[in-house]
């Protein structure tokens, strides 16, 4: 769970692109269809010659078909929250990263804006070119690693984004506020 303190705003939730749930969902898809053409094949094939069972036909066809099922309920739950989870926070002062990893285990960092030293953007391929994701890498001051969020959409846009609200935090700084004395000037 991250912690946003009262005075500071989120500005953008940057989630990846589309294209990432739906390969997932193609996948996913391609995996079912292996499934019933097993089934199909178990029913309608020479199964008998191949493997020999010693109870009902039906009863290990239907314990195969929803244990397949379940195997790709779980997946695509998986895939759905590994989507959905996975974020990229840019508030007024800081930039946190959440990384779902699987059903029961996510990290998450974050840094401030002022210690971003360099954004980095790299798109590779003609769909990542033609469909505008790709991967935003964050290097900040100190020793730590790296962040990287991967298949952002519109990662120039997210670039150019984080770059304003650093130059605007390095301008918040800089900036030295005081009330001229008004007694001495008369």
């Amino acid at each position: 769970m991250i912690e946003i303190d009262d005075s500071e705003r989120i500005l953008r939730v940057v989630r990846k692109h589309w294209y990432v749930l739906v390969r997932d969902i193609i996948l996913l898809c391609m995996l079912l269809a292996l499934g019933v053409a097993t089934l199909l094949f178990s029913v309608f094939g020479p199964i008998h010659d191949i493997v020999t069972f010693t109870g009902s036909r039906f009863f290990a066809g239907m314990f195969a078909s929803v244990t397949w099922l379940i195997l790709m309920w779980i997946m695509a739950w998986n895939m759905w929250t590994d989507y959905f989870l996975d974020v990229l926070l840019i508030t007024d002062r800081r930039i946190f990263d959440i990384e779902q990893l699987g059903l029961f285990r996510r990290t998450s960092a974050s840094f401030r804006l002022d210690k971003v030293q360099n954004v980095t953007v790299d798109q590779k391929g003609f769909v990542a070119t033609m469909l505008d994701f790709g991967t935003v890498r964050l290097e900040t001051a100190g020793d730590g690693e790296d962040f990287i969020a991967t298949y952002i959409a519109k990662p120039y846009e997210i670039k150019k984004f984080i770059n304003e609200m650093q130059d605007r935090a390095e301008d918040r700084s800089q900036r030295v506020h005081f009330t001229p004395d008004t007694t001495q000037l008369s």
